[in-house]
């Protein structure tokens, strides 16, 4: 029976459900209002997709969220553990993304103040029908730090 494991928890799967899910990890950060972090997914697509046509929709979809001044400084097709891939890199006025926020929930959200800049880094992966995707997110002004190694983690990724 296969297992899934991660720090502090471990279960056995049934042979016959699948694993798909979301795991958010999080980076140590000197300051409280700063959440540097990783979401990971994993899915498996109901059909074969060509990497182009699926990293296409993902990109689609973050450029529908109408964040206005959003901005792709870089797109390459990178390996990860055998598996071919796409990388996205792009930026944001936290401000933009926490304006629309506001309107649909009663968040508090005062301590982010215009000029705060984010990057995100969109990883998808795509072996067969498998597909994992990672978004990185990093404050811009210290992307650098946060970036080597969410690097390092990616060379540790084994896909079956």
């Amino acid at each position: 029976m296969p297992t899934i494991t991660i720090p502090g928890l471990e279960a056995e799967i049934p042979e016959n459900w699948q694993v798909q899910g979301m795991l958010t990890l999080t980076l140590p950060s000197p300051d409280k209002n700063v959440r540097p972090n990783v979401i990971l997914t994993k899915e498996f697509l109901p059909r074969p997709m060509e990497l182009a046509e699926y990293f296409g929709r993902i990109k689609e979809s973050i450029e529908k969220r109408g964040i206005k001044d959003l901005k792709v400084s870089d797109e390459r097709d990178i390996v990860v553990s055998g598996v071919r891939g796409k990388m996205m890199i792009c930026s944001w006025d936290v401000s933009a993304m926490a304006a629309m926020l506001s309107k649909d929930k009663e968040k508090k959200l005062e301590h982010i103040k215009p000029g705060q800049q984010v990057k995100q880094i969109q990883v998808t992966l795509l072996k067969e029908q498998l597909a994992i995707n990672m978004t990185a997110s990093f404050p811009s002004d210290k992307f650098d730090i946060y970036y080597r190694p969410f690097q390092q983690f990616l060379k540790t990724l084994k896909i079956a």
